[in-house]
């Protein structure tokens, strides 16, 4: 009889975990608390970008959030309230901002994405191959005086880490990427980058993962993991009937809601819900070809087909799924900002959902040192798409025993303590 196992989250990480521990011949269980791919595998940007494949602590971010935080519109914004958890996330945050653990982390990241882009190349010419996926490239885009400036500096920074980039003056940018606005004075193009529908990806993986044997169940909650002498047992599962879902390798993969779950297992996730917001409107005229991201506005702006996605922003207001109309709007001004004034749209759809952040800006994927059979993957803050199909795939090494395709050490499950 084949192993179970059983996985809690149906986005990205959790469906592409799904998929490869049914590839691989696991009797897999797959429980959504809501729809597969509804909650951030739905709206979020559709970048996968192994070039920004860097944690949100960075040396000189505190100042710079600290400006930020005076205007409530602005990239990053924190909700006034007295929180404990957020203030002892802060005080997280704030020691994780050095030099060495910046680069420690960004290291850790980029390999990682570097593997997960190669998961979705293979993906998309098998399992997905009617999916969107594109690969070209990557456009940073720059406003103001000193434009070429900063685009020159960024490139110096991007091909010390790998990524050879372009830069591009306001003539050659306009001749490239004609649905820009003269308004925007240089570019940097990050060529070998790649977007897809995030939303189509994690549907599909979850189909293939069905047709492999899983069973998808949605719409109910994973109350807790249970575990019997140091090893997982299964996971109960509420709704109109309570179930005990049988496992030998629980996979935790809940985004957001991971904490409670991690905390049957013993274990510590000081999590805070970052609130994202995208616009998904029809173009009607002259859209972009390639994705774009606005440097300043941290706006991403990506075509998918016949439509159009505007996404950014970081807002720390806990478990609120509301839409705050300010934010939504920040974030179509900087598209609009950039994009030639011609361009009009329709069936706008506005969107937020809750990306899981960390203090250091990493993920946890490991196993649980003290619990035999339980695997984390969850914390992937805003490279969550970007990252998925290499967790996954990591996820069902792991599962399977065998040594990991990148290094696991800097994302250890237990480096928060326990429970």
């Amino acid at each position: 009889m084949a192993q179970r196992a059983v996985v809690i989250g149906g986005g990205a990480i959790g469906a592409a975990a799904a998929y490869f521990l049914a590839a691989d011949g696991w009797d897999v269980t797959l429980v959504e608390r809501g729809q597969v791919g509804r909650g951030c595998s739905y709206g979020n940007a559709c970048l996968i970008v192994p070039s920004h494949a860097h944690p949100l602590p960075q040396p000189g971010v505190v100042g710079e959030a600290l400006r930020w935080l005076l205007h409530p519109a602005g990239p990053v914004y924190i909700r006034p309230r007295f929180d404990r958890h957020l203030v002892a996330w802060l005080w997280r945050f704030w020691r994780a901002c050095t030099p060495a653990a910046a680069a420690r982390a960004h290291d850790a990241l980029v390999a990682l994405g570097r593997f997960s882009l190669a998961q979705y190349e293979d993906l998309a010419r098998t399992v997905a191959c009617s999916v969107f996926f594109q690969r070209r490239g990557l456009l940073h885009v720059y406003l103001g005086p000193r434009a070429a400036e900063h685009a020159r500096a960024e490139q110096a920074r991007y091909a010390a880490d790998g990524f050879p980039g372009r830069v591009l003056l306001r003539d050659e940018l306009l001749a490239f990427e004609p649905a820009l606005s003269p308004r925007v004075g240089a570019g940097l193009y990050l060529e070998g980058e790649a977007h897809g529908d995030s939303f189509a990806f994690t549907r599909a993986l979850a189909e293939a993962a069905t047709a492999r044997g899983a069973r998808v169940v949605t719409g109910r909650t994973a109350a807790r993991i249970s575990t019997r002498d140091g090893r997982v047992t299964g996971v109960r599962v509420d709704g109109a009937r309570n179930e005990d879902v049988p496992a030998d390798v629980v996979v935790l993969a809940a985004g957001a809601w991971s904490p409670g779950l991690a905390a049957t297992l013993g274990l510590r996730i000081p999590m805070q819900p970052a609130k994202g917001y995208s616009c998904t409107v029809r173009p009607r005229g002259l859209a972009p070809s390639v994705p774009l991201y606005v440097i300043g506005r941290r706006v991403a702006i990506t075509p998918l087909g016949d439509r159009l996605r505007f996404g950014g922003t970081l807002e720390l207001a806990g478990y609120d799924e509301r839409i705050d109309p300010r934010r939504y709007r920040a974030v179509v001004a900087a598209a609009r900002e950039v994009l030639r004034d011609d361009l009009a749209w329709d069936h706008e759809e506005a969107w937020c959902g809750l990306r899981p952040l960390l203090p250091d800006g990493l993920p946890l994927i490991g196993r649980v040192p003290w619990v035999d059979g339980a695997i984390v993957a969850t914390g992937h803050a805003m490279l969550g798409f970007t990252l998925a199909a290499g967790t996954g795939r990591v996820v069902a090494d792991l599962a399977a025993g065998r040594p990991p395709a990148v290094p696991l050490e800097a994302f250890a499950v237990d480096r928060f303590g326990r429970a």
